[in-house]
């Protein structure tokens, strides 16, 4: 997730010069207030006080930084229409600024427009390419576009710059599974999983061991990952899996029913168990 302000330190010093005593004072606190909600979350309050400041000096040459705050401030309470006229504000005064593209690429995801939010990413990129989260994002999004050669470019990269970002090992753990290299992408996962706990990795490491015939292995992944997502449908998906592997098809069924039930996605429930013949 985006970090929201970012600074008070440059606004500080430029308004200290260039604003009357009086008048830096007010638009400061403005600030520093929003600031402090932003911290809490309220974001009722921090949306308040950064147009306050805005109002207080409209024509300070870095209010295009309050402009992306307010746009990721209108996002967090979805205001998605709000978010992206403030960021097209931010944009008219720095249209090139890497942070405004990416908080309004974060607004698009939240939208569900993925391709508005790659063309903005691609842009920051071409900015600067040497950023953690747009390339993390960026590879998850060439992942799921099946554009498997650019997606493990950006995770390599990811893996290069951000060693310790567990994205960066899930995302080529995926391609390295696409591949067939199982034992590689086990490795991969594993390393994620390291760095940040995380089903979603989990899931992938017991489905790489099950597709590789290591059943026992798999078993093995599963028992911990319920006890850490015990509402995990995809890891009831898993277990059907392997109830399905060792002919036992009522507790499959079962399974199935409860992997529905914790939101499994029902095209991935049918293709790893379809009706069970009983």
């Amino acid at each position: 997730m985006l970090k929201i302000s970012n600074r008070l330190l440059i606004l500080i010093c430029f308004v200290s010069c260039v604003i009357l005593p009086g008048m830096a004072q007010t638009y400061i606190q403005y600030v520093d207030s929003a600031d402090n909600y932003i911290k809490r979350e309220n974001w009722r309050d921090a949306e308040r006080m950064t147009i306050a400041a805005l109002k207080a000096k409209p024509a300070n040459k870095l209010n295009y930084l309050l402009w992306s705050n307010l746009g990721d401030i209108r996002t967090r309470m979805e205001d998605y229409d709000g978010a992206l006229q403030a960021f097209e504000i931010a944009l008219a005064s720095a249209p090139k600024k890497e942070l405004i593209l990416n908080n309004r690429a974060y607004t698009y995801l939240q939208m569900g427009e993925t391709d508005k939010a790659y063309e903005d990413i691609n842009e920051a990129l071409r900015l600067d390419s040497i950023q953690e989260w747009p390339l993390k994002m960026r590879g998850i999004i060439n992942l799921g576009k099946s554009k498997y050669a650019e997606a493990e470019k950006d995770f390599e990269s990811l893996k290069k710059h951000f060693p310790a970002n567990a994205a960066a090992y899930s995302g080529l753990g995926k391609i390295e599974a696409i591949k067939g290299n199982g034992e590689t992408a086990m490795s991969l996962f594993e390393k994620s999983l390291e760095l940040e706990q995380s089903d979603d990795t989990w899931f992938y490491l017991i489905l790489v061991n099950i597709e590789t015939g290591n059943l026992p292995k798999a078993k093995e992944h599963l028992l911990i990952a319920l006890k850490r997502y015990p509402r995990c449908g995809n890891l009831y998906l898993l277990r059907g899996l392997l109830h399905k592997k060792n002919y036992e098809n009522t507790e499959a069924d079962l399974d199935k029913n409860i992997a529905l039930d914790y939101g499994a996605d029902p095209h991935l429930v049918e293709q790893y168990l379809p009706k069970i013949k009983k």
